[in-house]
Order: C-alpha cells, then sequence, then structure tokens
C-alpha cells in the first residue's frame, strides 16, 4: 500500500502553531503535543486520525509557570496563532511540497484575564490514502474500575521502563511493533526506511537508555481518545531537570530517561487494549 501511494497523494495533515506561551493540543481526543511549552512549529496530526472523516481540534493556553503566572491574559490568548492544512514531504529531501492551509483556527479571547483558556473546531479530513484499525478496536477503558485500570496501566509502565533501563533494544522494538508497522504507513515509509527506523530506535535504547531512565513516580493516569487509549504521564511542574533550566517537565510521558550531561527525553506510550485481551499494546507515544 505504502508503494502504490504516488508522491503527491502522500499527504500529511498538520496543525501550524505559533505561540510563545504553554499550550497543548489536541486531536481526535488525543494530546499530541506536550504541556507547558511554546511553540512555533507544525504538529502532524496523520497519526491520530485513523480515516478520513470529520474531527476535533482542541487548543489550551496555560500561564507562564516559570514567570509565576497564575493566568492568561486576553493579550497573550490574541498573540497565538493556529492553523489547519496540509503538505506533502519529500522523504528523500526532507522538502515540504504543495502546503495548504484550509482553515485559520481563530482565537475567542474573553476580556479578561482567567487561569487557562480551552477552545475547539471541527475539521475534516478528506484525502488519506489509508485506513488504519488503530485503537479502533479497542476497549472502552472508561468503562472499567478505574483504581483497578491504573494499577494494570503502572504495572505495564515499570516492565517498560525495565526494559528501557536495561538497554534491551530487541524487547523494546518487539513491543512497539504494531506502532512502527503503522507509522510506516502514515509516515508514507518504503520498506527500507522502516527497516532502518526500527533499527535506529533499538540502537538508541542500547546506546541512551541503560541505567539512565528515572524512577517511575509522581504520575498521572490519563485516558483519551473516548476512553480507548490510556498513559500515564508526569502531572508536577519542574523548574529545572537533569541540569537543564527552565525545563518543565509536567505533562510528559512518565517514563523519562535522563541525558547524558543534561536535559532529559521521555517515552510516551499510547496503550490499547484490544477486544477479548487483557494485554495492553502500544499503539501510538
Amino acid at each position: 500500500m505504502i508503494q502504490q501511494t504516488i508522491k503527491d497523494k502522500q499527504i500529511t495533515y498538520t496543525i501550524n502553531a505559533t505561540a510563545t506561551i504553554p499550550v497543548a493540543i489536541y486531536f481526535n481526543d488525543i494530546k499530541i503535543s506536550e504541556e507547558n511549552t511554546p511553540l512555533n512549529s507544525s504538529v502532524d496530526v496523520n497519526g491520530y486520525a485513523l480515516k478520513n472523516g470529520k474531527y476535533k481540534i482542541k487548543i489550551q493556553i496555560f500561564p507562564v509557570f516559570r514567570r509565576g503566572d497564575t493566568t492568561v491574559s486576553p493579550e497573550d490568548i490574541k498573540s497565538c496563532q493556529f492553523s489547519f492544512g496540509s503538505f506533502v514531504r519529500d522523504r528523500e529531501t526532507g522538502d515540504i511540497l504543495n502546503p495548504k492551509t484550509y482553515s485559520q483556527l481563530s482565537l475567542k479571547a474573553p476580556d479578561s484575564p482567567v487561569p487557562y483558556f480551552e477552545q475547539e473546531w471541527e475539521v475534516e479530513i478528506k484525502d488519506l490514502p489509508y485506513e488504519l484499525e488503530g485503537w479502533s478496536k479497542g476497549q472502552n477503558l472508561s468503562k472499567m474500575d478505574q483504581k483497578e485500570l491504573e494499577k494494570k496501566v503502572v504495572s505495564f509502565h515499570q516492565n517498560v521502563r525495565e526494559i528501557l533501563n536495561k538497554g534491551n533494544g530487541n524487547t523494546w522494538a518487539d513491543l512497539t511493533k504494531k506502532r512502527a508497522a503503522e507509522t510506516a504507513v502514515f509516515y508514507y515509509s518504503t520498506p527500507e526506511q522502516s527497516a532502518s527506523s526500527v533499527n535506529e530506535n533499538k540502537t538508541n535504547v542500547e546506546k541512551y537508555c541503560t541505567n539512565m531512565m528515572i524512577p517511575l513516580e509522581d504520575y498521572e493516569m490519563k485516558l483519551y481518545a473516548g476512553g480507548q487509549l490510556v498513559t500515564l504521564e508526569k502531572k508536577s511542574h519542574t523548574m529545572e531537570f537533569n541540569n537543564k533550566s527552565p525545563l518543565d517537565i509536567k505533562g510528559w510521558g512518565a517514563l523519562i530517561r535522563k541525558g547524558q550531561k543534561t536535559g532529559a527525553a521521555d517515552y510516551r506510550i499510547l496503550l490499547y487494549l484490544p477486544e477479548g485481551s487483557n494485554d495492553f499494546v502500544i499503539i501510538r507515544k
């Protein structure tokens, strides 16, 4: 299917964002950007749209924690700009081709400061050349006992943390094979590119994660996609982390690797529970 998709049909849908204050972007009821981070880039949404259809975009704007702000001003909100569009990426050169803007996501700012700001829009995706199963056949986790669900989710994260901390790249590659297979489809990778990406991720775990994963703590469980996806995220703000300031890891995935000298990276795992199964599957990040 990937090979049959000619280049000008390899469409990537995206949300373009310009914000100098912390924002979080949700697509299809899934958080697709880190919280508490200004954005001046585009956020691809193909991985979270399983097929053509109508979807909701939600954007939240937060106070600047590192400044000690407790509210967001109308002026700050008005300074943020968002739009929904698409492009084609040349996988050989990385160039962006045929960029399009379908709608400006105009913000309706309040008249006075607010603790945080939130707004939603509906958009339509029409030209994806594929359909993905993703989590569409997953159980509705919101209907489960939430304490028991959290125990199960924490246990899975603890197991994955141990695998990463041991630098076990082969086991990590096996755990993420379904995610990798679908990523190859929505990223329009060739079989060679997909295999190279899997090998690179495996090597990075072996090289950078060994004995570098922080303890699994200070997390909260989050449900996404109408209750079909679940993950753990850090729940507390930080002013600095691992010799990097400012660095706020609130909202990151709970599996975090410290950098060799400074900073950090998270290994966010979005999990679903297939129908008739008791075993989580990693489907996105």
